[in-house]
């Protein structure tokens, strides 16, 4: 076994991933996002003041090691102004933030695709509008951009070239958006010194017994291939993305964690079992601020699904989950969580099924626990609890067959509970 802690969103994204990256960064040498763009809204609380990190892994305000890698798509202007922003929180060198060279360059072409698609769609997704999946489509095709050729300003405009060349409808948008290129063009000046080949820098720390947290964005509900296709975001969002996008051997991971809320959200479109349509839901949603981070966005709300929990356990080998937000729960008479589903024509149904259209028609089954009706402590030990607290969350292990390593219970770094 190695260094290495992996920690993915088990939900569809939204599970308050940031603040507990921070939390555990403290016991690492480096931190490093694996996949996804700012299309990501990761939330901080530094020192009272609310920090919302789109691009930048979490792990930087505490001190260490910041890394994007091949796996993630660049916003190269969102970057630059984002290492502005917190500089006086965290003063990124290039020897703190490296930046892969393997790494495709969101450009002003990809946004404007971007909206546009969703514009057009008989069905919307539900995107970001930032550009992420018209990269990630530009990748796969093999005509994208990467962060050490955009920092080349000959082979960044023989690339526009050659796309002007081959795409009357690119040509016509470049001689139409001249202030977004030059703003574009003009970010690689500042982002040169961080551009680097990470990924070997990554595996020569390994060999040195560094040790490091990889971070995941968005959920694992929501991973191109493992997710609630076509309801899902345009990368690997489980934990072997890590590996995908890095290159090492998965044996270096000693722990996965997965982030799940004491409930669940959705932003966007797509199947939502749980979802309440009704003044719990609302209930939900006030408690707990539910709004997208990046996108401000009202958050879809329900009680937590157990059979999408247990999925997201197999999918990613989480050994523990962090269980947040239980502070939301406070007020609640009753806490649900869904042990099965109940679909129309396939009758009783308890593992994730590959379908939108069946987990759309699903109805879901599920336990009922007696609320707590207090506030929960807000540091220490998770059996420092309320009783009726220690049970749902012996509960909710029971349900899908795993850990609760901690407990959320507020925004700040110091809001937690530990077994």
């Amino acid at each position: 076994m190695g260094n290495v802690k992996v920690l993915v969103g088990a939900q569809w994204g939204d599970e308050g991933k940031g603040k507990w990256i921070d939390i555990l960064a403290k016991d690492v040498d480096l931190v490093a996002r694996y996949q996804g763009g700012n299309n990501a809204g990761h939330t901080l609380y530094v020192a009272g003041e609310k920090v919302v990190l789109h691009q930048i892994p979490s792990g930087a305000f505490q001190g260490k090691i910041s890394a994007l890698t091949a796996g993630v798509v660049v916003n190269p202007s969102e970057l630059v102004a984002e290492i502005e922003k917190i500089r006086h929180h965290a003063d990124l060198t290039p020897e703190r933030l490296w930046l892969s060279a393997r790494a495709h360059v969101i450009t002003p072409w990809h946004i404007y695709q971007d909206g546009r698609n969703e514009a057009q769609a008989e069905k919307p997704i539900g995107t970001t509008k930032r550009g992420i999946g018209p990269t990630y489509s530009e990748k796969a095709s093999r005509i994208g951009l990467r962060l050490g050729d955009y920092i080349h300003e000959t082979r960044r405009q023989a690339w526009i070239d050659t796309r002007c060349r081959q795409d009357e409808a690119f040509a016509a948008f470049y001689k139409s958006s001249a202030d977004a290129w030059s703003q574009f063009n003009s970010a690689a000046t500042a982002l040169t010194p961080y551009v680097c080949d990470t990924e070997a820098k990554i595996r020569n720390a390994l060999r040195f017994g560094k040790r490091m947290l990889f971070e995941g964005a968005q959920g694992v509900l929501l991973d191109i291939d493992h997710g609630t296709y076509p309801f899902v975001t345009s990368s690997s969002t489980a934990a072997s993305g890590a590996f995908a996008s890095v290159g090492f051997s998965a044996k270096l991971v000693d722990h996965t964690y997965g982030v799940a809320k004491a409930y669940a959200t959705r932003v966007g479109e797509g199947p939502f079992p749980t979802e309440l349509n009704d003044d719990m839901g609302v209930k939900l949603a006030k408690n707990g601020h539910e709004f997208g981070a990046t996108t401000g966005r009202p958050r879809r709300c329900g009680w937590l699904d157990g059979v999408a929990l247990r999925y997201s356990l197999e999918v990613n080998g989480i050994d523990s989950i962090i269980l947040n937000k239980m502070d939301i729960l406070n007020d609640f008479e009753e806490i649900k969580v869904a042990i099965a589903y109940q679909h129309p024509k396939l009758g009783k149904i308890t593992d994730f099924p590959w379908d939108p259209e069946v987990l759309d028609a699903c109805q879901p089954i599920y336990e009922t626990f007696p609320g707590w009706m207090q506030d929960i402590p807000k540091s220490g030990k998770i059996s420092d609890l309320p009783q009726q607290a220690i049970d749902f969350v012996r509960g909710v292990e029971r349900i899908i067959g795993g850990q609760v390593s901690m407990v959320g219970t507020g925004v700040n770094r110091e809001d937690g509970l530990f077994r």
